[in-house]
């Protein structure tokens, strides 16, 4: 096994891990994204039926069904998101958060999420712009808000903007620079630098708590949010 096989592997673990999931990796906030998908949650009721498509290991609310393509905590069903095992028209939400740059074919994923979609449900799409790769288990690609739009050219948008903001994109970037730079070539001494470098400067991070109300924002943003609805024709 290379060392990037032994890499991927224990990064699999952590990311299962509640504890070490937490600290490995510096936690970029994206508090208008998380407003809004709160606020609909809470509007739709304890009895909507609410798909958290890519879920990972967290809980938004107790009934919400959380879908993965792995086994791990808090998952309720585990299936591969361009082939949803649900009938038509049954869900009233789907949240999408951090998923579409991991998969092949997004279009088919969208095309999936439309099919489940009740009348007017809610699409809640957030996908990085300026961000380093990160691998889950692939990454493929990156959108921009017109590429985002596009993309979901089948709904009628809601609001869609920057959820993670420019400083974010900028350290980032930074701190994987420094991991590089001083690694020489070792990717387990590139990863603890950065989380190290990441970590000492992330305070410079909450400037984007006022970058995030500039209209602009999105132009370098690490990350950007789609809410639309399904057209009832």
């Amino acid at each position: 096994m290379s060392h990037s096989d032994k890499f991927i592997k224990f990064k699999r673990y952590v990311s299962q891990n509640r504890f070490l999931s937490k600290i490995s990796s510096c936690p970029y906030r994206s508090p208008i994204w998380d407003k809004r998908v709160a606020e609909i949650i809470k509007n739709l009721g304890s009895e909507a039926n609410v798909l958290d498509l890519g879920s990972g290991i967290r809980r938004r609310a107790k009934h919400i069904i959380n879908l993965e393509i792995d086994v791990l905590p808090n998952v309720d069903i585990v299936a591969d998101g361009h082939n949803l095992p649900f009938k038509d028209a049954v869900f009233d939400a789907v949240i999408i958060e951090a998923v579409l740059e991991h998969v092949k074919d997004p279009k088919r994923i969208i095309s999936e999420v439309k099919r489940i979609l009740r009348p007017s449900g809610y699409i809640c799409v957030a996908i990085p712009f300026m961000q380093g790769y990160h691998a889950s288990p692939t990454d493929y690609q990156r959108y921009t808000i017109d590429g985002l739009n596009e993309l979901l050219s089948d709904f009628e948008m809601v609001e869609c903007g920057s959820c993670v903001g420019p400083t974010s994109a900028l350290h980032w970037i930074f701190r994987e620079y420094v991991g590089i730079l001083f690694s020489f070539g070792n990717i387990w001494l590139y990863k603890i630098i950065s989380l190290f470098i990441g970590w000492l400067t992330f305070p410079f991070v909450y400037l984007d708590y006022i970058l995030l109300n500039y209209k602009n924002s999105h132009n370098i943003a690490s990350a950007i949010y789609f809410i639309g609805k399904n057209h009832t024709f």
